[in-house]
């Protein structure tokens, strides 16, 4: 009886502590890896001694294992090792509407897709160990709110293709991957979530106008999202509860044309830009964070991923600079006359960011420009 009721009160703290946790930090996936399942905690031997010897990293490690929590039952991904959680997972939600048919004649999708996509001068050079944004310099970038409309927690990014559409990752909104967060609000024009106003630094003080807020009126997966491979076709539209009002902030960026090969769309120096206000190599931040990373071959990639990547999967990074948890969704993009949307930031091989020779999976979207076509209307 003693036991029981110690057990009892440790995952009574346990509930205190992931739902306080999970409020404030980015959320980990409820998909259990390969060769995990989702176990009750008490049946894991992986994390036995927290009944005995309870310390804050066990309990930080239960949290990012937690895959199911209802009421005092909990269920972790368990197996003999702990493995840590894909790098650039987050938070998702289940659609908010059921999807529409797609149009049956891409020509009507390709009219609305932009076809000149010129952005702001001065490129520079976090995402992890990358550089500050500047107000209005990626102005297409939209950040993706969960769980309220007045505050939300920001947890995937996403890119502006129409004036109704924002191009995601799946997995920013499959329900297999929530723990029950709820997409509310997705925002343009913004660089930092602290303040009302964003302004630079130099002499000249620009201030971008308030960022514009949006309700998803509807969300369309893949439908061979997370079917032909781990996370494959992890690509998705967000349509908004109406048109954005386009200005030196919020603008499109152009798509690379269908079917082209990756190699075929990057610059002679084979790199792109990411950019996105997930982890960074001293934590979470606040601001948009922006990094180069160069483009690594399926060969010496795939044998990270098991050799599983799909032709439609590309990799970059393996650098000290890299996207993180909390990108997911986010551009893979090229900055030059025309800018292009090159890829969506998909995930990682494991929860570190920034390991030498460790590069990250990207969607490529010249691979899933006719099905973007075919489902986007005016």
């Amino acid at each position: 009886m003693e036991n029981r009721g110690k057990m009892m009160a440790l995952l009574t703290i346990m509930t205190i502590f992931v739902t306080t946790e999970a409020g404030r930090i980015m959320r980990q996936v409820s998909k259990c890896g390969p060769g995990e399942s989702c176990t009750p905690l008490r049946s894991c031997s992986t994390f036995s001694d927290i009944f005995t010897n309870p310390t804050s990293d066990m309990y930080r490690r239960i949290r990012q294992a937690t895959c199911n929590m209802e009421r005092r039952n909990f269920k972790v991904c368990c197996q003999q090792t702990y493995i840590n959680l894909p790098t650039t997972f987050t938070i998702t939600t289940t659609p908010t509407t059921t999807p529409t048919k797609p149009t049956q004649d891409p020509s009507v999708g390709e009219s609305l897709l932009p076809t000149v996509c010129k952005g702001p001068e001065g490129f520079s050079e976090r995402v992890y160990n990358g550089a500050q944004a500047s107000v209005g310099e990626l102005p297409w970038i939209a950040v993706l709110g969960y769980d309220s409309t007045t505050d939300p927690f920001w947890g995937c990014g996403g890119t502006l293709i129409t004036e109704q559409y924002v191009l995601t990752a799946a997995h920013c909104i499959h329900s297999t991957y929530t723990r029950g967060a709820s997409l509310m609000v997705v925002r343009l024009g913004e660089l930092n979530l602290e303040t009302d106003m964003d302004c630079d630094n130099n002499i000249t003080r620009i201030c971008s106008p308030l960022p514009q807020d949006f309700a998803p009126a509807e969300v369309i997966l893949h439908p061979d999202f997370d079917t032909r491979g781990q996370v494959s076709d992890d690509i998705a539209l967000i349509r908004l509860d109406r048109k954005a009002e386009l200005n030196p902030y919020v603008r499109l960026l152009c798509l690379p044309p269908a079917g082209a090969g990756i190699e075929e769309v990057l610059d002679s120096d084979n790199s792109a830009e990411v950019a996105g206000w997930g982890f960074t190599h001293v934590g979470r931040t606040n601001v948009l964070q922006k990094a180069s990373l160069p483009f690594v071959s399926k060969a010496t990639c795939n044998p990270h991923f098991d050799n599983e990547l799909l032709p439609e999967q590309v990799c970059f990074g393996g650098g000290i600079q890299d996207s993180c948890k909390g990108d997911s969704g986010g551009p893979l993009m090229l900055r030059d006359i025309n800018n292009i949307l090159v890829g969506v930031v998909s995930r990682g091989k494991d929860s570190r960011c920034g390991v030498e020779g460790l590069p990250a999976v990207y969607t490529q979207v010249a691979a899933y420009r006719t099905w973007i076509t075919q489902n986007i209307r005016p």
